[in-house]
């Protein structure tokens, strides 16, 4: 039996706050016999949804500050926890092994062109001292952990491929009257490719509205849906839509409630992700649970994470992406089987089976630094 304290500060966050949420709702289920703590920013405390039993502890140190680096790992001591799991990079000085870390993608590394100096060396720095002093080190794919070993000089056997779940809520609405609803509160008509995320420079927008320019040349009747991230919001990209002439055939839904979010993906004759780096791809795997058809492209861990069951295109050819939308929209046949694929390959994931295999670690863990 161990006392596991767990960093939750990000909680809320998107991305890693996702992590964060679906771990600790996991971590129940198993029913072992570990103590709980999270640790979490004072206004934070009382929203975060965890069991009764749980110890809640308030920490004043920031993210990304110097206190989360020099005192939240003492913190973490003087509350009784044998073991501090970080979900983020950023791992507190001196734990002497007696630590998790979870690294979900090293893109400030593998893509330094869309960093500033100050964020590369941050970055390089927080990671190298994470990869070499955490007693295990947590990634969602093995594209993660290969750019790991190919950046810093650490052994292999320290760092444990562990992919993420998917929440059963995403599924396919056998009651489409559900769907229509949204769709006509939200003023889309169909059919329309739907985009799911931020749209950070990585996440190869441009190419995207290239190759939609393109189909748009081919089906005029074709709209492109953002959820998360905002196009039209974004400068570079309105002003690229405006010149393409599809800024009047794109639709952005900012961020959407979960309910609505399942209505968007069973809605869409296709997802589409064609990013340039991902550390793991939570869309791809919603979409597909949702029966929606998937084309991404062969950047990161997608190929890992969307397997067989989706259409791959080169990154940097907008007119690849635009045919393979288009032989998605235009074949029932490739559809059915894209999503027959999909139904299959998410039964791979499991927040459940990521949570099972996380305590795993969390005991070796504790057993190498008992033994030492």
């Amino acid at each position: 039996m161990a006392h596991i304290a767990i960093d939750a500060r990000k909680y809320f966050d998107f991305g890693i706050g996702s992590y964060i949420q679906n771990l600790i709702s996991a971590l129940p289920d198993l029913r072992s016999n570990h103590t709980f703590s999270l640790l979490a920013a004072p206004n934070d405390l009382r929203r975060i949804i965890c069991p009764e039993d749980w110890i809640r502890q308030s920490t004043p140190y920031k993210r990304y500050s110097l206190g989360e680096l020099l005192l939240l790992g003492r913190q973490a001591r003087r509350l009784g926890a044998d073991i501090l799991h970080e979900p983020h990079y950023t791992l507190p000085l001196g734990l002497k092994g007696r630590s998790v870390v979870t690294i979900h993608d090293v893109i400030h590394l593998k893509m330094p062109q869309f960093f500033s100096p100050a964020q590369r060396a941050y970055a390089r720095t927080v990671i190298g001292h994470a990869v070499r002093h955490a007693g295990a080190v947590i990634v969602d794919s093995q594209k993660t952990k290969d750019d790991i070993l190919e950046i810093f000089k650490v052994k292999e056997q320290d760092i444990v491929v562990i992919h993420l779940g998917v929440r059963p809520i995403f599924r396919k609405l056998e009651d489409r009257t559900v769907v229509e609803r949204f769709l006509s509160a939200a003023g889309l008509k169909r059919p329309y490719v739907l985009y799911v995320g931020n749209v950070k420079p990585h996440k190869n927008i441009p190419t995207l509205l290239s190759a939609f320019a393109h189909i748009r040349a081919q089906r005029d009747d074709i709209e492109l849906v953002f959820v998360g991230g905002s196009c039209k919001e974004e400068r570079s990209l309105a002003e690229q839509a405006q010149r393409l002439g599809i800024i009047g055939a794109i639709r952005d839904l900012h961020h959407v409630s979960d309910e609505e979010l399942i209505c968007a993906y069973n809605g869409a004759e296709v997802l589409v992700l064609p990013s340039l780096y991902e550390g793991f791809g939570y869309p791809v795997l919603e979409a597909m649970s949702c029966g929606t058809p998937t084309v991404v492209s062969t950047a990161g861990s997608l190929p890992e994470i969307a397997g067989i069951a989706s259409l791959m295109v080169d990154p940097s050819r907008p007119e690849q992406l635009a045919e393979a939308v288009l032989s998605v929209v235009r074949d029932p046949e490739m559809k059915r089987d894209l999503t027959a694929k999909g139904k299959i390959n998410v039964q791979r994931f499991s927040w459940r089976a990521t949570a099972g295999k996380t305590v795993d670690i969390y005991e070796k863990v504790l057993s190498r630094w008992r033994k030492n």
